[in-house]
């Protein structure tokens, strides 16, 4: 299924705003990733005290982490999603 508008009346400028606004969504998701992944490592030693008997570094990257890294899928998927339900009702609309 191509989520993709690529209807005749699509003009090659709305495709070029769509991956525009696609690609700097996937910028902002990628720095946000990286954030997340290595500011808390890197910070790891100042966070030396114990939660539920363990190292609150090892709850960060245990379970803290992968959850950080659903939520951006989320955000992504709900947002193309958007930005795909707008590119089709311009598309029909002739935008």
């Amino acid at each position: 299924m191509n989520n993709m508008p690529d209807s005749p009346s699509s003009t090659p400028s709305a495709m070029r705003r769509y991956w525009r606004r696609n690609l700097i969504l996937i910028g902002v998701l990628v720095l946000c990733w990286l954030a997340l992944t290595f500011l808390p490592a890197y910070f790891a030693r100042e966070l030396s005290f114990d939660f539920i008997g363990w190292p609150f570094a090892f709850w960060m990257a245990a379970y803290g982490a992968p959850l950080s890294y659903l939520v951006l899928i989320g955000i992504y998927a709900r947002l193309m999603n958007r930005a795909d339900a707008q590119a089709r009702s311009d598309a029909e609309r002739g935008d």
